[in-house]
C-alpha cells in the first residue's frame, strides 16, 4: 500500500450503544417504542474521556450494497462530553418528572444494545468512523432494529456551525462554543474532516455519518472516492479492531435480543427533572442528553396540509418528505411523523392524538 492510500489512526477506544423507551412504554420490541438512541464513545488514548451522542432516526445509517438512499445518511449531536463515567450513567438513568395533566411521569432508563472498539481514521482526503462489535458477539434483533452491524464504516464530519444547512437548522441556536483556532478549522467549508479529536469534545458538536460510499460522499462532501481501495482500507481496519476483552455482560445483551422489563439495567435508580428539563413543547426530552425540542403541532399540521386521509403510517412520511419547504426544521417534524405507530390515520385529528401520546 502506498504512502497516499496508508491510514492515520485519529482515535480508537471504546463504543457503547443505547436506547431509552418511550414514556409509558414497559419493554420495547422495534425502534417504534424506542424515544431516544445513544451512542457512547471513550477514546483509550485520553484517559477520563467520555462522550455522549444522540443519533437521529434512531439508529445508525443503514449501508445498502449497491444502493444509495436517504437512510444512509444521518446526523449525531454532542449532548455531553465529561471527565466523569458517573455524568454519562446519570443521564442514562431513568426520570420523573411532574405534569398539570396527568401527575407524575417517568421517563424509562437507557438499555445497552452494543458495545465494541471504534477507530476514527484519516484516510487520503476524508475520515472515517469505524467500529467492530464485541457484544453481542453476533447481531441480533436488537442490534439490526438499530442498524447495529458486526463490522461498519462510515465517512464522518463536523458541520460548521456558521453555515446553514438542510436537515440541521433544528440546532442553529445550539452551537457548540469552539475555541479560536478550532473555529479557524472551517473557514467557509460546511464540512471538515475530524483530523483533530478535539472537535469531538464540545457539547452541540454535530456530525454527518455517511454509510453509503461513493454517490453519496461525492454529492454531499465534493470529495472522490476510490471504491476498490477503500474497500482494501476498511477490511484492515477491522482486522485491528478485533480485541476481546473479559466482561461480564447482561444475558439480554450477549443474546442480541431486547431485556424484559426485570433484565433491564439502572432502572431502580430515578432523577428528578424540572419543568425545563421535562419532554414536551418547552422541555428537554431526557434533560441534557435531548437531541431537539419537540416539533409543534402547528408544523406537523402544515407539512401534511393537503394530504388526503386516510393514510397509512408510510404514507405520512412520503407526503411529508413532499413537503419539506412549507416548515422549518423539516426534518426533525418528519422525524416526529416516523415516530408515530404504524397504523392508518382516519384524519389530521387522528394524527394529532397519536403526536400527543409519543411526546
Amino acid at each position: 500500500m502506498s504512502r497516499e492510500d496508508a491510514s492515520q489512526i485519529v482515535e480508537q477506544g471504546d463504543i457503547f450503544f443505547f436506547y431509552r423507551p418511550k414514556v409509558g412504554t414497559e419493554e420495547v420490541s422495534s425502534t417504534e417504542d424506542v424515544q431516544r438512541f445513544y451512542m457512547v464513545t471513550a477514546p483509550e488514548e485520553r484517559e477520563n474521556k467520555y462522550r455522549l451522542f444522540v443519533l437521529g432516526r434512531k439508529q445508525m445509517p443503514e449501508i445498502v450494497e449497491g444502493k444509495s438512499t436517504s437512510e444512509e445518511r444521518n446526523w449525531a449531536l454532542n449532548t455531553l462530553t465529561t471527565n466523569n463515567p458517573e455524568d454519562i450513567r446519570k443521564e442514562l438513568l431513568a426520570a420523573e418528572y411532574e405534569t398539570e395533566t396527568r401527575g407524575k411521569r417517568r421517563v424509562a432508563a437507557a438499555a445497552p444494545a452494543g458495545e465494541g472498539k471504534y477507530s476514527i481514521v484519516k484516510h487520503n482526503n476524508h475520515t472515517e468512523l469505524a467500529y467492530a462489535l464485541e457484544l453481542p458477539e453476533a447481531p441480533g434483533p436488537t442490534q439490526r432494529e438499530f442498524e447495529i452491524k458486526k463490522e461498519a464504516s462510515y465517512i464522518v464530519s463536523v458541520k460548521n456551525p456558521d453555515v446553514q444547512i438542510s436537515g440541521f437548522k433544528a440546532f442553529e441556536k445550539r452551537k457548540p462554543e469552539y475555541p479560536a483556532n478550532i473555529k479557524q478549522m472551517f473557514g467557509d467549508k460546511r464540512w471538515i474532516n475530524v483530523e483533530d479529536p478535539d472537535l469531538l469534545n464540545y457539547e452541540n458538536t454535530q456530525l454527518l455519518l455517511i454509510g453509503a460510499r461513493k454517490k453519496d460522499v461525492e454529492e454531499e462532501l465534493g470529495i472522490n472516492l476510490n471504491e476498490e481501495k477503500e474497500t482494501e482500507n476498511t477490511a484492515d481496519l477491522f482486522k485491528g479492531l478485533k480485541v476481546k476483552r473479559e466482561q461480564v455482560p447482561l444475558k439480554p445483551l450477549l443474546k442480541g435480543e431486547f431485556p424484559s422489563k426485570a433484565e433491564q439495567p439502572l432502572q431502580q435508580e430515578a432523577r428528578h427533572l424540572s419543568k425545563e428539563e421535562a419532554p414536551g413543547r418547552r422541555g428537554k426530552v431526557g434533560g441534557a442528553a435531548a437531541a431537539s425540542r419537540a416539533p409543534s403541532a402547528a408544523a406537523i399540521a402544515k407539512i401534511l396540509s393537503g394530504a388526503d386521509f386516510p393514510k397509512k403510517k408510510s404514507d405520512l412520511i412520503e407526503y411529508a418528505e413532499t413537503n419539506k419547504t412549507k416548515v422549518e426544521a423539516a426534518e426533525e417534524v418528519i422525524q416526529t411523523i416516523r415516530e408515530l405507530p404504524d397504523r392508518t390515520y382516519s384524519n389530521m385529528a387522528d394524527v394529532e392524538k397519536a403526536v400527543g401520546e409519543v411526546r
